[in-house]
Formats: C-alpha cells, structure tokens, sequence
C-alpha cells in the first residue's frame, strides 16, 4: 500500500537543500522557502528519481562547485523561469507537481530518499480510469436502448422510427470509435 511521504519530511528536505546545494539566485531560494511555507503546495508535490512519465514538473540539478540548474515543464512546455513553476503550483493547487533533483551523492542522502515517491508513478490516475469507466457505461446504455428501439419499431412496422434509431446507433459507434 502507498503511503504518502509527510509534508514535515518534504520540508526537512528542502531545508537541507537550500542549506546545501550551491543555490545563489534569489528566485531559486525564494521559490524553495514559499514551498517550504506552503502545505497545500508540499501536498501535491511529489519527489521522484525518474520524471520522464510526469505530466508536469520541475528538473533542479546541483554539480559540485557549479550554479544550480532549474527546468519547468508541462507537457511539451519547457521553461527555466522560476515563477512559472510558482505560478502553475499556485494557480493549480489541486494537481500533482512531480520534482527530480539530481545532486551529487543523492542516492546516500537519507533525507532525500525518504521523500522519494516513485510509487505514485505506479497508482492508476483515479479520474480518467473513473472518467472512461463512466463513458463506457454510457455507451454501453445508450447502445442498448437504441438497440431496443430498433427492434421495436421493426416489429411495430414502423420505418420512419427504424430509420431515425438506426442512425442514431450508427453516430454512436462512429464517436466511440
């Protein structure tokens, strides 16, 4: 069973993080010290190792003795503009925002790997698998009421019903094709 990994954990990271990686720009260590303030944000954000099945997220790699790097993406939008990271995290509060920090030696750091969620990468996304299943059912209904009717007006004779149901069940299996 997953269990999330609780926002004091993702605090004491970040912590750590400005604490430790080499971050100069004032937008990097203000952007991380109002997620750290945060909880809603620090609630829908989830550390992976591996982003690259994420919808949206950030990339933050740190080298020795170097500046820090920063990608925002969302799609096939990418930005290296700290704000707009803040502004999806603000302006949609109730999404997932994934994040993979690569820095040296991060796979020793304990506080690091106790933020880890690749689990949730794992978990079927709820509303589209609740979204489909409904559309099915759906279709599935209306199918078999059109069907119903079809079979009604064949047996009642009556063409011009036949024909209007007909093509109503043929628009049906064209859409859910």
């Amino acid at each position: 069973m997953f269990v999330p990994v609780s926002i004091q954990k993702k605090q004491a990271f970040l912590y750590w993080m400005l604490d430790n990686l080499k971050i100069e720009a004032h937008d990097m260590s203000w952007f991380f010290q109002d997620l750290i303030d945060n909880e809603q944000a620090l609630h829908n954000l989830h550390f992976v190792d591996d982003i690259t099945d994420c919808p949206k997220g950030m990339i933050i790699t740190s080298h020795l003795n170097e500046q820090i790097y920063f990608q925002f993406f969302k799609g096939k939008v990418r930005s290296d503009d700290v704000y707009t990271a803040y502004h999806e995290i603000n302006l949609y509060r109730e999404e997932p925002m994934f994040i993979q920090i690569n820095f040296p030696f991060c796979n020793e750091n304990n506080l690091y790997q106790a933020v880890i969620e690749d689990e949730i990468l794992l978990q079927p996304d709820v509303t589209s698998y609740t979204e489909n299943m409904l559309n099915n059912i759906l279709t599935q209904s209306r199918t078999d009421f059109l069907q119903e009717q079809i079979n009604i007006a064949l047996e009642d004779n009556h063409y011009e019903d036949f024909i209007y149901y007909s093509s109503q069940l043929k628009q049906l299996k064209i859409m859910n094709k």
